[in-house]
């Protein structure tokens, strides 16, 4: 039987508990993360690791300051950065990339899985290399530059059956490019990316401030978890701090986490 993904912490990550969860007033969201002086919270992140007897898949990076946990990590596992077969990106906001691309003083930048394809929407990276004045915070046009020069970029425009198991998805919103992806095992896997990025999120509701398209969010949201819901599915939130995962409960026109 082929192994269950896992997520991999490469965190903490801090940010602005307000614009993590938008409109969502802070006597609400307060009471889920202790809130730092400065109106910050202590978030996660956690790529997330598929492997099979061929490929060894990484779904997102971590943060540029994440690559050293993340090398250790899959060393403890016997993984050899070389042999990461697939990088795939659920979107290029440098907290999701910047991990798996050091960028140095004069602006270079080293991949740290060489061998690797990158998996990303073709909108995505487009959007990378040409930030307007809201985006140009979350891209480093450093990564996107670099990815669309590898020769090693496999652009999604439509679904992908990346393996018999693994399917990579549109799913805009957070982005106009972001990507879901599917893994058939054991279970179901959803590995939504910044669509669903804490439990919280799994009220239609809830987004965060840095969505691009909220109203499509909600939409892509709403189907995500129809079609987790019809099977046993467990959910990735790569900005979850303890719990990075768990499997997805229905009730009614909500969604929860099994305790």
């Amino acid at each position: 039987m082929k192994p269950a993904p896992v997520a991999l912490s490469v965190g903490p990550f801090r940010l602005d508990g307000g614009a993590m969860f938008s409109v969502v007033p802070r006597t609400f969201w307060e009471k889920l993360y202790k809130v730092e002086e400065d109106n910050r919270i202590v978030l996660g992140l956690n790529p997330v690791l598929i492997q099979d007897k061929k490929r060894i898949i990484l779904v997102d990076a971590g943060a540029p300051e994440s690559g050293e946990k993340l090398l250790n990590h899959l060393s403890k596992r016997g993984i050899r950065p070389a042999a990461v077969t697939d990088l795939v990106f659920t979107h290029l906001h440098y907290d999701h990339c910047g991990g798996a691309f050091p960028i140095f003083d004069n602006g270079s930048v080293i991949p740290l899985f060489p061998d690797a394809a990158v998996h990303v929407a073709r909108k995505e990276l487009e959007d990378a290399l040409n930030p307007d004045e809201r985006t140009r915070h979350f891209y480093r046009t450093e990564i996107a530059s670099y990815i669309s020069r590898t020769g090693r970029a496999s652009l999604i425009d439509q679904l992908l059956q990346l393996t018999d198991d693994v399917e990579i998805v549109p799913a805009p919103g957070h982005t106009m490019g972001h990507l879901a992806v599917w893994v058939f095992r054991d279970r179901q896997y959803l590995i939504p990316g910044d669509l669903i990025p804490t439990r919280h999120h799994l009220n239609i509701h809830y987004m965060t401030s840095f969505d691009e398209n909220t109203r499509l969010n909600i939409q892509t949201k709403k189907e995500l978890l129809a079609r987790a819901a019809n099977r046993p599915t467990v959910v990735f939130f790569y900005h979850e701090p303890s719990s990075p995962a768990g499997e997805i409960i229905q009730d009614g026109n909500r969604f929860h986490i099994r305790n």
